[in-house]
């Protein structure tokens, strides 16, 4: 699974934030291959006003394997509060 993409809205304690969750291949070139390497991550952002806020996220976490970018998301999205603090 190379192409990943979950992206989920929830409300909590009367604010909004994005839970996103994507595949990405790795931009540098320090090590042979590193061109062809997927890796996933997963961010939490704040919703103000109808606005993500992408210059501040509240959650990033990266994942050698798809598997565990999906699991994460999905205990995000039921148990935000053990994955960052409001």
């Amino acid at each position: 699974m190379r192409d990943l993409e979950l992206k989920n809205v929830i409300k909590l304690n009367g604010r909004e934030f994005l839970i996103s969750t994507i595949s990405m291949h790795v931009r540098h070139s320090f090590f042979e291959g590193d061109a062809k390497k997927v890796v996933y991550e997963t961010m939490v952002f704040e919703i103000i006003n109808d606005e993500v806020q992408f210059h501040h996220p509240i959650f990033n976490e990266r994942y050698n394997m798809p598997d565990e970018a999906i699991s994460e998301h999905g205990a995000i999205i039921k148990h935000p509060e053990n994955f960052f603090i409001l």
